[in-house]
């Protein structure tokens, strides 16, 4: 069984995660979302470019600059914003895949 290599939170910056899993949560969010809405993925992208963005200024790699303190509050109030919205439109993109798969591909085009 392979052990994880834990950083006491002594040595860490206060409230901060550790690269690796933030990067960790991101890719499986991204695969979910991939699986979960496949095309409809396009509607989410700016989003998630936007939390990736957000996560790598909150939690810089190694050797990079930490966000002063009230910066890392303004982050994290954005990042908070961007989630919300991100919640928002996966469900209803979520809903829109679903019922694409349920009704077939184009089900509910109008024909005149």
């Amino acid at each position: 069984m392979k052990e994880a290599i834990v950083t006491p939170q002594s040595e860490r910056a206060p409230g901060a995660l550790p690269q690796e899993p933030a990067a960790g949560l991101l890719s499986r969010l991204e695969q979910l979302i991939d699986t979960e809405l496949g095309p409809l993925r396009e509607g989410v992208e700016p989003l998630v470019d936007e939390l990736r963005a957000g996560l790598a200024a909150l939690y810089p790699s190694a050797g990079g600059r930490q966000l002063p303190p009230k910066e890392q509050e303004e982050q994290r109030a954005q990042l908070a914003q961007v989630l919300d919205t991100l919640e928002d439109v996966l469900e209803a993109l979520q809903r829109a895949a679903r019922a694409r798969r349920h009704t077939g591909p184009g089900a509910g085009t109008r024909r005149h």
